[in-house]
């Protein structure tokens, strides 16, 4: 399986459907003139909001005031946790991170579990085997000066697959594919994407399809065009395995990035 960059959602809760891939493709412009963006981009995805629209236009980086309180109200991890869905945020973060304290800047996704009371996980999270680098082989970390293991692909991949059965709604943002759209060669972009696949293999080879459901989608294209190091205006992959498939609400008469968000709540309210 091959990803253009952004998240994978991992649903988990019980049910009967048959298993089975789907892949649709989703449009992230949203109708509003311009190239999208990770702001924007990141909170339509997880609010189900057309966020450009909301904003006048698409905002990269990180989220404003105005988004942050819109994420705050409408994020998918808030709005599952509470219908009773048990919800995570499977990323690392690193005590930089927290040693930055209100300077420190906030993703779409780092906003979203910290207004649903989500605690962020840590190296100790992720020493221990309960978190996933965003880096997944934890490469980043070990360049960085960080002690800490490197992994391989299968083995991270399972160990958030192993996650995912925890509780009913997990989420991973794995965001290497942008960074290498940006900076990196056609080679760069080979290895990160061949990466990926024995990654997410390996995560979803520790799913059930009679009773979870694996989402994969991006806020934005980039590294599927490698002749250019902005992002694209191409349609991007919601890609759905497993249960519930065809009732999941996932599609639609023109599918966005905004289905993704409604296409979890529809699966969450039908446990």
């Amino acid at each position: 399986m091959a990803c253009l960059g952004g998240v994978a959602p991992l649903a988990s809760h019980g049910g009967t459907s048959p298993g089975g891939f789907a892949l649709i493709a989703a449009d992230a412009c949203l109708g509003v003139p311009g190239t999208p963006q990770s702001a924007t981009g990141g909170t339509s995805l997880f609010t189900g909001v057309n966020a450009p629209v909301f904003s006048g236009g698409h905002l990269q980086g990180y989220p404003n005031t105005k988004l942050k309180e819109l994420i705050a109200r409408e994020g998918l991890l808030r709005k599952a946790r509470e219908r009773g869905a048990r919800v995570g945020f499977a990323n690392a973060y690193t005590s930089r991170f927290f040693e930055r304290g209100r300077t420190r800047h906030r993703s779409v996704t780092t906003v979203m579990a910290e207004t649903a009371g989500i605690p962020l996980r840590r190296e100790a999270n992720l020493k221990r085997g309960e978190a996933v680098c965003r880096d997944f082989t934890n490469r980043i970390l070990v360049d960085s000066g960080l002690e800490i293991d490197l992994l391989p692909p299968e083995e991270a991949g399972a160990r958030l697959g192993r996650m995912a059965g925890e509780g009913d709604l997990l989420l991973y943002e794995y965001f290497q594919t942008d960074v290498v759209g940006h900076r990196g060669t056609f080679e760069d972009a080979l290895e990160v994407v061949e990466g990926l696949n024995l990654f997410l293999g390996a995560a979803v080879a520790g799913l059930d399809p009679e009773c979870d459901v694996f989402v994969l989608s991006s806020d934005h294209g980039n590294v599927e065009d490698m002749s250019t190091s902005s992002h694209t205006l191409n349609k991007v992959p919601i890609l759905l395995w497993g249960k519930g498939l065809r009732e999941s609400g996932f599609s639609s008469d023109s599918p966005s990035i905004l289905d993704v968000s409604r296409g979890i709540h529809a699966l969450l309210g039908c446990r």
